[in-house]
């Protein structure tokens, strides 16, 4: 399998100014290729360090990528450092220049107006295949090198992702015969990180055949099985049998693959995969939150099109407002307290009555750090969902949960668990 390392290029990205998106893409692509990245780098606007990089880089990776520095301004290096390290003049390319040129005419510049600078853009290395920019000004190149390709792209992230999908890709299949993995991935929710890994260390997969890793996030883990050889790509059916009888409705597998049929990455955010299937639904959903302040209907309504779904959100803190708001009956809370299955079925209840919805989820629980008590701990939330069924019955149900860590540990488990309901609801009870 060859191998890759990604330099990424810029200050602003050391100095922690700006988030890396075009390492995420890269990595993203090549896995799905078939190439292996081995390191992601970041390196600032300094010459001796790119130097450093780019030497390290190309002896060591089949595909050395190189993203950034090709602009306009006295901190663009890339150019002037990759014709040290080949030992290569720096020329204008005559057809980059000519469209820079026509683009800055075509925006009302006149000739006179245009700085000297401007056209540094154009400048690559003698002897590199030159990449025309399809979208933006600066021109990427590939240069052959002892062990494979060096890629230079430029490193605005829409132009650098149209460059490597339009240009690169081709390029680097024709260069390497490349085998894409089989790669499956599933979410557990509710278990620990080390209770998790256990019972997965029990089931005698055969690691030798399967790459497997795990991530934990509050209230879920990703889990992640690659199969990089073909004659293993079978053997992840085994490894999916083995994790459904294991977990049964603890896990639930994300579609195959990294990326979707459009080529964005495959979204693994909790509240983006219950926003796509209630986008798609049709029903209207309501939310009833206490420990959670909002963050339920906060992590949905951070997805653009949540307006289609959602038709309201209530924060009943205080038992007064769960009876006024939520109409919550008073002798549920004396009997049970506000922290019950059943205050919690009733909140859900009242959200979907109060707002028509066909849908409603709610959430009660002790975040802490205090409050808690030796019958309802610290980290003991209940979560519920009310649904309206096709004749017009209402069901209601509530779960109980117990969650570990932190105030803001348990109050993101929760809402990941509340959820994860609804996605069950539209899922497999619908």
């Amino acid at each position: 399998m060859p191998n890759a390392i990604l330099c990424i290029t810029g200050s602003e990205l050391t100095r922690g100014e700006t988030k890396d998106l075009n390492g995420p893409f890269l990595a993203t692509r090549f896995s799905e290729m078939g190439i292996r990245v081995d390191e992601i780098l970041l390196v600032p606007d300094e010459p001796a360090l790119l130097d450093n990089a780019i030497r390290k880089s190309i002896a060591r990776a089949d595909v050395a990528v190189l993203s950034g520095g090709l602009g306009p301004t006295a901190d663009d290096h890339t150019v002037a450092v990759l014709g040290g390290v080949f030992n290569r003049k720096v020329l204008r390319h005559p057809e980059a220049q000519d469209r820079m040129r026509a683009r800055a005419l075509a925006r009302g510049l006149t000739e006179e107006s245009i700085p000297t600078n401007f056209y540094k853009q154009a400048e690559v290395i003698e002897g590199a295949h030159v990449l025309l920019n399809p979208v933006g000004l600066a021109p990427g190149m590939i240069v052959t090198t002892e062990r494979g390709l060096l890629v230079v792209l430029p490193g605005v992230p829409r132009e650098m992702q149209a460059m490597f999908t339009e240009l690169v890709v081709p390029a680097i299949q024709d260069r390497f015969r490349l085998t894409p993995p089989r790669i499956l991935r599933g979410k557990i929710l509710g278990i620990g990180e080390s209770w998790a890994e256990g019972r997965i260390q029990g089931l005698e997969i055969d690691f030798k055949t399967v790459e497997y890793g795990i991530s934990a996030k509050p209230g879920e883990l990703l889990v992640k099985f690659i199969s990089h050889a073909p004659t293993g790509h079978a053997y992840l059916d085994h490894v999916k049998a083995l994790l459904l009888k294991e977990f049964a409705g603890e896990i639930f597998f994300l579609p195959e693959g990294l990326t979707d049929a459009s080529g964005a990455a495959m979204e693994v955010e909790h509240s983006r995969i219950v926003h796509n299937l209630l986008a798609s639904s049709g029903l209207k959903l309501a939310t009833a939150e206490s420990c959670t302040g909002g963050a339920i209907a906060k992590s949905l309504t951070d997805h653009a099109g949540s307006s289609a779904y959602l038709v309201g959100a209530i924060v009943a803190y205080s038992n007064e407002a769960k009876e006024r708001l939520l109409r919550v009956p008073g002798e549920l809370l004396e009997r049970h307290g506000s922290v019950s299955a059943e205050v919690c079925e009733a909140m859900a209840r009242g959200a979907l009555e109060l707002f028509s919805a066909d849908i409603a989820i709610s959430v009660t629980g002790i975040a802490g750090p205090g409050g808690g008590s030796e019958e309802k701990p610290v980290g003991l939330v209940f979560t519920g969902l009310a649904a309206r069924r096709p004749g017009g019955e209402v069901t209601t149900t509530a779960i109980r949960n117990t969650f570990g860590g932190q105030r803001e540990m348990v109050r993101q488990a929760a809402t990941v668990k509340a959820l994860d309901l609804v996605r069950e609801e539209l899922t497999i009870c619908r």
